[in-house]
């Protein structure tokens, strides 16, 4: 099953579904995909595994199958805490990402805003507002590839300072059926959306393979897509071979309308 050039979209999938390296997967991916997320789970000087990252190859690769390429920025990035060195630090984290990168052309980085349990949130939303600022300066004209992640705290409370300094949202629909976010204001937001990923959400665990179960949201969110002319990176978040086989086929029947 393969879902590449079939939408107005581009359908991506993550750079660690097969047990390989970041290449290995691409090489693997590259022909049924438009799109490979490459995955940044841990920042450099906290990270226990080695990346090993072929540039020229991942370039090559690109090329030769008209693939494209997102970032997941690593999660551990602290841009609200109360220490300033702490976020200097994930600023500094992100910026070395992009710079490194930047010889495959990122359509867009995906950050996940982390949250302080023992800061007040008023605090909190301060400190993302400082750092978000700082990150949109440094990216300046490019501050729309920047995608900040709905993850488990309410969205509504950092959404307003991503758009007011001009970032973009990335849309995760699978956390939004995991932590009950309302699904028609998700899809209402598409318009800003520079990113967007699904996967299943079942037996309390989300990035499951999606099911005909979802087909309903699936079809409500092909047809936003749709009529909002959305062109990014739609990326199937799972992390197996039967996963995202079982993903795509149940797509390909959601999504089998007469105009795509």
């Amino acid at each position: 099953m393969r879902l590449k050039e079939r939408y107005p979209w581009r359908v991506g999938a993550p750079s660690f579904v097969f047990p390989d390296d970041i290449q290995g997967n691409v090489r693997r991916l590259a022909p049924l995909v438009d799109d490979v997320q490459l995955l940044f789970f841990e920042s450099a000087d906290q990270s226990e595994l080695d990346h090993p990252l072929d540039l020229v190859l991942l370039a090559e690769m690109a090329a030769e199958y008209n693939l494209s390429y997102t970032v997941h920025l690593p999660i551990d990035l602290q841009l609200g805490s109360s220490s300033p060195a702490k976020r200097q630090a994930g600023l500094a984290e992100i910026i070395r990402l992009a710079e490194l990168l930047a010889p495959l052309n990122p359509i867009c980085f995906d950050l996940h805003l982390l949250p302080e349990a023992d800061l007040a949130e008023s605090f909190w939303l301060d400190n993302l507002d400082s750092s978000l600022m700082l990150l949109a300066r440094e990216f300046a004209e490019n501050r729309k590839l920047i995608c900040v992640e709905n993850c488990e705290y309410p969205f509504y409370k950092v959404k307003p300072l991503v758009l007011d300094h001009g970032l973009s949202l990335c849309l995760d629909f699978g956390h939004a059926l995991r932590y009950g976010a309302d699904l028609d204001l998700m899809l209402a937001d598409i318009t800003a959306a520079g990113h967007i990923h699904y996967h299943g959400f079942n037996g309390g665990r989300d990035h499951q393979a999606i099911s005909v179960g979802q087909n309903a949201l699936s079809a409500d969110l092909a047809a936003t897509m749709s009529d909002s002319r959305f062109c990014g990176v739609v990326t199937i978040e799972v992390y197996s071979p039967e996963k995202l086989t079982i993903s795509m086929k149940t797509l390909a029947g959601a999504w089998n309308f007469p105009n795509f």
